[in-house]
This record gives structure tokens, C-alpha cells and sequence, in this order.
């Protein structure tokens, strides 16, 4: 199931039209996303909401990951919404709740 969905089916031709070629531009834009994944992380850590072990962690994972986008190696699953959630994705595999922190949103966290 894709981030966005909702408990109810899409029909494919209409999530084909709407979609298009967006996974196999995703391919092209991986390692930039990669690299803002980076940065966004060291932000993360450099205000607190992660530690630096969990920072460290994330980032020895997702420089593998540039590795395999590089290598050519790198595919976006078919289940998978797009090229950011296959790296979520990965990073909980291989991480587990840690692998969820890259995505933290500072605002989701500030108290008002």
C-alpha cells in the first residue's frame, strides 16, 4: 500500500494516467535524493532529534543505497509509491525504527 492511500482500491488505468513515468524519473533523481536525505538527517541531528549514533547509522545506510543507485543496482519495488518511500523503506528494513527517523519533521515536533 502506497503512503497516500486510503483503505478503498484505486483503478490501475486511472493510477497510470495520473502517475505516468514518474517511478522511472525517480530512477534519474535517486542519488539527489539521496544526498538531501543526507543533509536532511545531519539538520536532524545538529537540533536534536536524532542522536548521533542514530545519525551515524542512518548515514552508513543510505550511502550504501548511493552505492547501489551508482552501480546501477538500485530499483524501486513495485508496491512502492516512489523513489523517497522505497528509501524509507529500506532504511526500516535494515534499521527498524530508526530507519523511520530520516523523514522527522521538525514542525511535526515543535510545541506550540
Amino acid at each position: 500500500m502506497k503512503l497516500w492511500q486510503k483503505e478503498y482500491s484505486i483503478f490501475e488505468n486511472i493510477e497510470q494516467f495520473t502517475v505516468g513515468q514518474d517511478r522511472e524519473m525517480d530512477l534519474q533523481l535517486a542519488k539527489y535524493d539521496v544526498l538531501g536525505s543526507l543533509a536532511h538527517i545531519a539538520m536532524l541531528e545538529s537540533i536534536g532529534l536524532l542522536k548521533a549514533e542514530e545519525l551515524v547509522l542512518l548515514q552508513n545506510a543510505l550511502k550504501e543505497i548511493y552505492i547501489n543507485i551508482f552501480q546501477g543496482d538500485f530499483k524501486i519495488a513495485e508496491n512502492v509509491e516512489d523513489i523517497h518511500s522505497q528509501i524509507e523503506w529500506l532504511l526500516t528494513q535494515q534499521l527498524g525504527d530508526v530507519g523511520k527517523k530520516y523523514i522527522v519533521d521538525a514542525l511535526a515536533t515543535t510545541k506550540y
